[in-house]
């Protein structure tokens, strides 16, 4: 039967491709949705995983970029038992960088590099130098000794336009002859030319786009007053003392919010788990469309071959032969279609991976294979079902007879 139900769908080839792409095409968006979750989700992970401390955010904030504080906070931090270092910044997103505003880079770098290049937007980090060399996890520090060039901010750059910047943000930004730029050139920020001191890496496409500085340089730039800090980074004197130290913070000062890079990373899973309810909803819809056009490809070929089940009926096959033939033909289609799809999501997250960068890398899992292969082959068989039951249920005078008009 298995090699009749094959010879069946041969016969009819511009059909049967047909109905391949239309199922095709679903089980390509499944597995290309979850892939790059996946790689969300990976990337966000490996990033906080470089950072150790305690951010402290102005409650109800989403990130440094949108917090105001006032430094008044920082006293009352520093009093909290358990409390290691304390460390002020401000954050904000940068201005003109060499003459290129935000929505002019924005759009210059979409069509020179793709829509992946709107994580590419610079932001100014200004920290308060004595407090941050006392830091033991600091990530920029450590991602210039590991991988890149120069030195970090120490004491002689207070007040002084001196600035760390990624080699990402190098490249973007290069020098006059298209090179990019290197420790000791400078850099125009806003209406300041910085001078740069230092190269970073860390390889998060979330961090390299960071152009550290002094906090009176970073206040300067983004017109901000004295009296307020973004963020406070907050080490604590033992690790596992995280959570005891966010929640002391957040009771010595109700109005913020602290957060630990555990508590960071359980919330973005919550996150991405209401994201992949949504692309389920969206998958459940392609896979509707998938089952229709396997119902529609499956009746008309039924409907065409009424003779040929008459006939086969009077030869002795009985109904649940006529309901496998039938349904053995969906389920081929969509075992097919699976298999096809698998292939194209492998080649297309391949692909992909060559222009993509900054810890984002999509790809497809066994699991995510097995799961296609799976949802592809469930939907042919729900779309045959109908199908066969409507070919087996008729007699085989009655089928010859429909079948001959």
């Amino acid at each position: 039967m298995g090699s009749f139900a094959w010879r069946n769908l041969l016969t009819r080839p511009m059909r049967t491709l047909l109905a391949l792409i239309g199922l095709t095409i679903p089980i390509l968006g499944v597995l290309g949705l979850f892939s790059l979750s996946d790689g969300l989700r990976n990337m966000v992970g490996d990033t906080l995983s470089q950072i150790e401390g305690v951010i402290v955010l102005r409650e109800n904030t989403p990130s440094p970029v949108a917090s105001t504080l006032s430094v008044d906070v920082v006293e009352k931090i520093e009093k909290v038992p358990g409390v290691r270092a304390v460390a002020p910044e401000v954050w904000g997103i940068a201005p003109n960088v060499e003459g290129q505003g935000m929505l002019m880079r924005s759009v210059g770098n979409m069509m020179s590099k793709g829509a992946g290049s709107l994580w590419d937007q610079p932001v100014i980090s200004g920290q308060d130098i004595p407090t941050h060399k006392d830091l033991k996890s600091a990530v920029f520090p450590r991602a210039l000794k590991e991988h890149g060039e120069g030195r970090f901010l120490d004491e002689r750059d207070i007040g002084k336009s001196s600035v760390v910047i990624s080699r990402k943000i190098a490249k973007n930004f290069p020098k006059a002859d298209g090179s990019p730029r290197q420790v000791g050139d400078r850099l125009k920020i806003g209406d300041e030319e910085c001078e740069i001191i230092g190269i970073y890496e860390t390889g998060s496409m979330l961090l390299d786009v960071v152009l550290v500085m002094d906090i009176q340089a970073a206040r300067k730039i983004l017109k901000m007053p004295n009296e307020t800090v973004s963020s406070i980074y907050v080490e604590a004197e033992t690790p596992p003392g995280y959570q005891a130290v966010a929640a002391g913070i957040e009771a010595a000062e109700p109005g913020v919010s602290a957060r630990s890079m555990n508590e960071v990373q359980a919330n973005f899973g919550m996150l991405m788990g209401q994201v992949d309810k949504v692309l389920m909803m969206i998958v459940s819809l392609a896979l509707l469309v998938g089952v229709v056009g396997i119902v529609n490809t499956m009746l008309m070929s039924t409907t065409e071959r009424f003779v040929e089940f008459g006939v086969l009926r009077t030869n002795g096959w009985t109904r649940g032969n006529v309901l496998g033939l039938v349904t053995l033909e969906s389920a081929y289609l969509g075992l097919l279609a699976g298999l096809l799809g698998c292939v194209l999501a492998w080649l297309g997250t391949t692909i992909a991976n060559q222009f993509l960068g900054g810890g984002l890398h999509l790809g497809v899992s066994w699991f995510s294979l097995v799961l296609g292969v799976g949802l592809s082959l469930a939907t042919g068989v729900l779309g045959g079902l109908y199908p066969a039951w409507r070919a087996a249920r008729m007699a085989p005078m009655d089928a010859i007879r429909l079948g001959s008009h």
